[in-house]
Order: C-alpha cells, then sequence, then structure tokens
C-alpha cells in the first residue's frame, strides 16, 4: 500500500474509533427554576372529580426547590365545587414531593406527595379539623403521578442516540438536574 493511503487509512481508523468511542458530552440537563416554574404552570389548573360528588381544581401554582430533602414544594389555591348544591369551597394549600422520571414518556412525576398545610376559607372550627384529617391523603394520591416537567425531545433524542438515560433527579438551589449515565439504572 502507498504510504500516503496508509497514512490516510490510519487517520480514517482513529476518526471512527473515536467516534464509536464513550461520548463525553454533556451528561446533564439544567432546568433553572423559572423554566421549571413556567412548566408547572402550563400543567395547571388541575381538574379532580371526586366520586362525581364534587369537583376539585388546583390552580395558581407556586414553585419551591427543597434541594436538602432533593424535593419540590408547591403553594396552590384550590377549589371545590360541590355537584348537589352547587356550594363552593376556596383554600390554599402548600405540598411538597418527591420526583420520579417517566422514561416512556419523557415526562417527571410527582410521587410521594405529602400536604404540609391545607387552609379552608369560611369554614367553622370542626369543618376546618375534619378537612385537615381527612384532605391530605385524598389529595396526595390524587396527585400522585401528575406530571410537572417534559424534557425536551431534542437533547433527549440525542442523549438515547448516544446510549445514555436519565438515572437521577437532583434538586439543586436554582433548578433540577437530570443526570444522564449509560449505566444500570438508579
Amino acid at each position: 500500500m502507498n504510504p500516503r493511503r496508509a497514512c490516510l487509512a490510519a487517520l480514517l481508523a482513529g476518526a471512527l474509533a473515536a467516534c464509536a468511542g464513550p461520548w463525553d458530552g454533556p451528561r446533564e440537563i439544567t432546568v433553572s427554576r423559572q423554566r421549571l416554574q413556567e412548566a408547572i404552570a402550563r400543567a395547571f389548573p388541575v381538574q379532580r372529580s371526586l366520586a362525581g360528588l364534587a369537583e376539585l381544581s388546583l390552580q395558581a401554582p407556586t414553585l419551591t426547590l427543597l434541594p436538602q430533602t432533593n424535593r419540590l414544594g408547591l403553594a396552590l389555591d384550590w377549589v371545590l365545587a360541590e355537584s348537589l348544591d352547587g356550594r363552593r369551597l376556596t383554600g390554599r394549600m402548600a405540598l411538597d414531593f418527591a420526583l420520579r422520571y417517566d422514561a416512556e414518556q419523557g415526562a417527571i412525576r410527582m410521587v410521594d406527595v405529602q400536604v404540609r398545610q391545607l387552609d379552608a376559607d369560611a369554614l367553622g372550627p370542626a369543618q376546618r379539623a375534619w378537612v385537615a384529617r381527612l384532605a391530605p391523603p385524598l389529595l396526595g394520591q390524587l396527585l400522585s403521578g401528575q406530571v410537572l416537567y417534559r424534557v425536551p425531545a431534542e437533547p433527549l433524542a440525542q442523549a438515547r442516540q448516544r446510549g445514555l438515560q436519565v438515572r437521577a433527579l437532583q434538586v439543586l438551589p436554582d433548578g433540577l438536574r437530570i443526570d444522564l449515565d449509560s449505566g444500570p439504572a438508579g
């Protein structure tokens, strides 16, 4: 083989080997607090029927980042409209939750929802106590699995082409980091 061709073949083989090697691009996607708040605002209001007896609407979410526990918090307004008499109850609630990545949907979902505070307007003390006791577990169940954020298709497709998958979600003081890795799921 002529020396020029041998040199060219060696360079081409090196370039191809480099392309086939491990990806040294970004192994994380960072979502700023503002982008996360905007995505959550688009996911609300959330409407849930309560056995046909009432309609619950959760709206106006305000995000809190809780990096010390790797959770997010939301403050929400709620409206409960009773079906039989049309009466409406309103209030405010605060909750926090963990995050789970749904690989099939490319979505980040709420899990382990914990209602921390529930205020109801225009209720007497006995009714407030009843709502405070019964509503938190129900609300946790109703919101579990709620989609908060969809990972943008382009960076997700690029990561998948290189054999990377979402492995962890890390709440930061200023946003959310989505860690990518080619190792086993964590």
